[in-house]
C-alpha cells in the first residue's frame, strides 16, 4: 500500500468512527420525565384560584433550600406560569431531581404566604402518573376562630407521645371519605404535617366551619402506625363549644419490631 493510499484509508476510518460516535450520541436515551401539576385553591372552600404567578426552580447547587440569586444560584426552569381557571400550572420535568415552586404573586383578592416556596422531589415511582402539589391560600380579611387539638398517647399507659406527625384536611370535594391526592383532593390545612410536642399535643388553628379529617403520617420510634390512620369526618361549627375540637389518638408499641427475622430464606 502506498503512503497516499494508507493516508486515504486512515481518513476514511476516522470519518467512519466519527459518524459512529455521532450516531451513539444521537441515540442516547432522553431523561425520564413525568407530569407535575401545581394546584392552588381557597384554603376554606377548595375553590380553584386563577391568576396566581409561580416560578419553577431545579436544585442545582447542592445547598439546602432555594437560592435564586448570587453565585451558584439554583436553576430557573422556563419563564414561570399563571394558574388557569382550574387553579393549575402544569409542566413536564425529569425525574430524580429536587424542585421548588416559588410563588411570586397571589391570586387577586388573596393573601401571600410567609414562605412562598414549595419544595418537592420527583422520583422514578412518580413517572407513571405524575404528581399533584396542593398550595392553598386564604382570602384577604378572612378570619376564623376554629381549632383542632390532637392529643397523641400511648395506647396502654396513656402517657403523651412526642413526635407523632399529623395532618388536618378539610372536606371540600363532596366525595365521602378523605381524598388526599389528585386533582379532586380535599383541602389540606396547617401545612404538610405537624409533630406533637412534649405534651403530646398538635394544635391546628384558624379553621373555618366544616368537616375535617385527621391523618397520622408518622410515629415516634418504637411505635407503629395504626391500620386505620384517618380519623373523621369531624364537624366543626357554631355548635362546637368554643369552636374547638379535642381529639385523642392512641398508638400501640412495636412489640415485634426487634425480634429476629425467622422467615425461610
Amino acid at each position: 500500500m502506498t503512503g497516499r493510499t494508507a493516508r486515504t484509508a486512515a481518513r476514511a476510518k476516522t470519518w467512519a468512527l466519527g459518524l459512529a460516535a455521532v450516531a451513539v450520541i444521537a441515540a442516547a436515551p432522553a431523561p425520564e420525565t413525568t407530569r407535575v401539576v401545581l394546584r392552588q385553591t381557597d384554603v376554606d372552600t377548595g375553590a380553584p384560584l386563577r391568576g396566581a404567578r409561580f416560578e419553577l426552580w431545579r436544585e442545582a447547587n447542592g445547598r439546602p433550600g432555594l437560592q435564586t440569586t448570587g453565585t451558584g444560584a439554583d436553576r430557573l426552569r422556563g419563564s414561570g406560569c399563571v394558574t388557569d381557571a382550574k387553579g393549575t400550572c402544569t409542566t413536564t420535568q425529569p425525574v430524580g431531581e429536587t424542585y421548588y415552586w416559588r410563588q411570586t404573586a397571589a391570586a387577586p383578592g388573596y393573601e401571600g404566604t410567609a414562605d412562598p416556596v414549595t419544595p418537592f422531589d420527583l422520583e422514578e415511582e412518580d413517572r407513571p402518573e405524575g404528581i399533584v402539589l396542593g398550595v392553598p391560600q386564604r382570602r384577604k380579611g378572612a378570619v376564623h376562630r376554629g381549632s383542632i387539638r390532637i392529643l397523641s398517647k400511648d395506647a396502654k399507659t396513656g402517657r403523651p407521645l412526642r413526635g407523632t406527625v399529623f395532618e388536618v384536611w378539610k372536606e371540600t370535594n363532596g366525595t365521602k371519605g378523605l381524598q388526599d391526592h389528585g386533582l379532586n383532593a380535599d383541602q389540606p390545612t396547617g401545612g404538610p404535617g405537624l409533630a406533637s410536642d412534649a405534651g403530646g399535643q398538635s394544635d391546628f388553628g384558624g379553621l373555618s366551619d366544616g368537616s375535617y379529617y385527621l391523618t397520622e403520617r408518622d410515629v415516634p420510634e418504637g411505635y407503629v402506625l395504626p391500620d386505620q390512620s384517618v380519623t373523621g369526618p369531624l364537624s366543626l361549627g357554631a355548635a362546637t363549644p368554643g369552636r374547638r375540637l379535642v381529639v385523642t389518638v392512641k398508638n400501640e408499641r412495636d412489640y415485634y419490631g426487634k425480634l429476629p427475622d425467622t422467615r425461610a430464606r
